[in-house]
């Protein structure tokens, strides 16, 4: 019988010390290689992080004062048909050429060539650009909006391995003190957390002001680039941003830019009035010439429209010369003239798209498009700079007209068939366009547009309509719908099993996109609810079918549509239909209804038309002075498995949409838009 032993024997023993040695070796150097890995991480993110600080430190060097060559003034001076010489004083130190100033009073805009003579007093500034002809100036400032930025060229070449700051550079005769006290601070950081393992330490600057700051050991190096832009350089900005509520990342957008001013570009109803001197309002207007056929009571840039949308951008003006355009409206034009200088921009907000009977299509766009546009919007836009003005609207009637007032526009826009807009003159001080908002007010609620409509911030998309390269193409183009915009619409989910008349839970694909308690719209119906269950996607329903009400003022027959109780001013509230239709509730009767479309009087005053009664099943029954009128459209019903639910206030406002289907299935489908819309320029991409 064999015997077994228990007890290992010698060479299995150091077979087993020399397989645990091995596992122990490896795990120890492949703890230590971890270990290092990880510290290069952490040393290649604060290189990163000491690099980004470094960059940011010269865009704070490079953010000059729109004076630093002192409070000039341009002395008392006539000048001739060509001159381009002007006298100057209290000058602190000279300008540089490429500098860019503008002279109180005067519509140009100027470019030093060169400047001679001694400061303060006795200086002389040779200008590009051709002064003012036959025009007398006395003691008018100075004030210098772009800058050449030479003083960057002292970064370029600095290397912060070097024991001390040079006294000059290949491009910098003498490095200023404020660029000697960076160099020692950033040599400084470095030698504290790196010693002499961070050899490589370099800032170069190219000839598109592109920051490079590199930083490692000579092998393994990181580098980070930034283009300068101060907003005061010599590149125009570019680059901006939307804000939406309950959105966390603003949406970038690009400045589209033009040769055509912007009441020319955008030709309403084929009107462009300007004034034959950009200095005065005395002068007869001129239509000035349009690069597009008239559309008719709309914009004839076809392509920035979208039905159903509301489209927002900003529009740079880059004609070579300045021009003093007036507010084009309906009835030809209104009010005071307007200045506008190359490089200045317009916003620009366009309401649906055309959109009227075959015939009218073929006529203004040379095709036909599905169904008709109508809509409605009552608004205002606060914070506009105090250089604001309105350049074109519909009617006076429709708000802000020729004026803003202390920044404020309040308005209010009825389209049909056609579709409407307003453009906004802002300047070219961008600073100043900071939290400019519109905000979507008003009751009843806006008709026919269910998202905001933002450009992309693509090159060719920048390019305005009928410019070679651009993406929008010519003017009546009905471009991709995609291509150049993105599409911004309210939060939603959608319900993932169907809800009943009369249930007070409901169940969503998704709750979380919801706050945990507050308001909400399926389908067409409003409903508040107490608590949100995430894990579950439940809804504990505390109301339904939350509506509006009001009163009737006059009685209604018991059938029939003669008389004139067919126009009903609606009492004690607002009712939130459609102003080109809705259903209404009296009593057991159903009505149609509409706000005579356009006339903001029957708006305003809560005035409706009756269209047609005995609606949706209905029948026609009387109905007496103080019944209790209702939206119909919003009442609680069934909703089958994959009906949209919206976000509710204060991030959206509900709409009501065109009418569609048919026999008792009629109905104005009910969405819901985000409320408001900011221009936000405090990203670091507006001047980076």
């Amino acid at each position: 019988m064999l015997k077994i032993k228990s007890a290992f024997s010698l060479i299995e023993a150091l077979v087993a010390i020399f397989v645990l040695s091995m596992i122990t070796l490896t795990y120890m150097n492949s703890s230590s290689v971890f270990i290092r890995q990880q510290a290069d991480l952490i040393n290649k993110d604060r290189l990163n992080q000491i690099a980004d600080l470094i960059i940011q430190d010269i865009m704070a060097y490079s953010k000059l004062t729109q004076n630093p060559y002192g409070s000039i003034v341009a002395d008392a001076q006539n000048f001739g048909g060509a001159d381009n010489t002007l006298e100057v004083s209290n000058v602190t130190s000279m300008p540089q050429a490429g500098d860019i100033f503008i002279i109180a009073d005067q519509a140009n805009r100027y470019t030093v060539q060169s400047t001679s003579g001694s400061t303060p007093d006795s200086v002389v500034i040779t200008t590009i650009e051709d002064l003012p002809s036959n025009t007398t100036i006395t003691q008018s400032s100075l004030t210098f909006i772009s800058f050449k930025k030479n003083d960057l060229s002292c970064f370029d070449g600095l290397n912060l391995a070097n024991a001390d700051a040079p006294a000059s550079l290949t491009n910098c005769s003498s490095l200023p003190d404020d660029i000697s006290d960076l160099f020692d601070h950033w040599k400084n950081i470095i030698d504290t957390e790196f010693g002499s393992d961070l050899t490589t330490r370099t800032i170069v600057l190219d000839d598109q002001d592109l920051i490079k700051v590199t930083l490692g050991d000579g092998t393994e190096n990181i580098t980070i680039a930034k283009k300068i832009n101060n907003c005061l350089s010599d590149a125009p900005t570019q680059t901006i941003a939307f804000s939406f509520p309950g959105i966390a990342d603003p949406i970038e957008t690009g400045i589209m830019s033009g040769p055509e001013n912007p009441v020319a570009h955008y030709a309403y109803d084929g009107r462009a009035y300007n004034f034959a001197n950009p200095n005065s309002d005395m002068s007869a207007t001129q239509n000035t010439p349009i690069s597009c056929t008239r559309v008719a009571f709309s914009t004839c840039r076809q392509s920035y429209a979208w039905e159903n949308t509301i489209t927002v951008f900003l529009y740079r003006y880059t004609g070579t010369t300045p021009i003093r355009v007036r507010a084009t409206t309906l009835g030809g034009w209104k009010g005071q003239g307007t200045l506008i200088n190359p490089n200045d921009i317009s916003l620009w907000f366009i309401f649906g798209e055309y959109n009227s009977s075959n015939a009218q299509d073929i006529s203004n766009l040379g095709q036909t498009l599905a169904g008709r546009t109508y809509g409605y919007l009552r608004y205002n836009i606060r914070n506009l700079p105090d250089v604001a003005r309105v350049l074109t609207f519909n009617t006076s009637s429709e708000g802000c007209a020729d004026n803003v007032d202390d920044g404020d526009c309040d308005a209010k826009h009825s389209f049909g068939g056609s579709h409407a807009g307003n453009l906004f003159h802002l300047g070219s001080n961008v600073s100043t366009f900071s939290n400019i908002e519109l905000t979507l007010t008003g009751n009843p609620s806006p008709f026919s547009l269910d998202a905001w409509r933002i450009l992309k911030n693509e090159p060719n998309c920048l390019i305005a309509s009928g410019q070679t390269g651009s993406a929008h193409g010519s003017a009546l183009n009905i471009e991709d719908k995609n291509t150049c915009w993105n599409y911004v619409t309210a939060t939603t989910d959608s319900l993932a099993q169907a809800l009943t008349k009369n249930q007070t839970t409901m169940r969503l694909n998704d709750s979380s996109k919801f706050p945990s308690s507050g308001s909400l719209q399926v389908g067409s119906e409003y409903i508040n609810y107490s608590s949100n269950n995430t894990a579950t996607n439940t809804i504990t329903i505390s109301s339904r079918g939350v509506r509006p009400t009001g009163t009737l003022t006059e009685t209604i027959p018991n059938s029939g549509m003669g008389g004139d109780w067919k126009i009903q001013e609606i009492s004690n509230g607002k009712l939130l239909t459609g102003t080109w239709g809705g259903y209404l509730e009296i009593n057991d009767e159903i009505f149609e209804s509409h706000q005579n479309y356009s006339n903001h009087d029957w708006i305003d005053n809560n005035t409706f038309r009756i269209s047609n009664r005995g609606m949706r099943g209905s029948s026609e029954e009387g109905h007496n002075v103080g019944d209790q009128v209702r939206n119909y459209d919003m009442r609680a019903q069934t909703w089958p498995s994959g009906t949209i639910v919206y976000e509710g206030p204060p991030n959206s406002v509900p709409v009501v949409m065109q009418k569609v289907g048919s026999g008792n299935n009629r109905h104005f489908p009910r969405k819901r838009l985000k409320k408001k819309i900011k221009l936000n320029v405090t990203l670091n991409s507006v001047c980076s």
